[in-house]
């Protein structure tokens, strides 16, 4: 969660990659978890709410810092 912040805050490939889209068909079966996926449920926000949040270090370490005890800010 915390690599998540620091991802979203610097402009890196490692941005662009987690950012980007891949052209193409779906496979078969069922979805695979993703690391944004387990991200969006772990905190209970909607993605765009993590994006924002995550810009911002000081809100985005209170959220973190308080995943386990069900005290997590909105």
């Amino acid at each position: 969660m915390k690599y998540y912040g620091h991802l979203r805050r610097h402009d890196s490939i490692q941005k662009r990659i987690l950012e980007g889209k891949i052209d193409g068909r779906r496979g078969r079966g069922r979805r695979r978890q993703t690391w944004l996926g387990n991200i969006e449920e772990t905190s209970q926000m909607k993605m765009c709410e993590v994006s924002e949040t995550a810009l911002d270090r000081r809100r985005w370490r209170t959220v973190t810092a308080h995943l386990g005890d069900g005290m997590a800010p909105s």
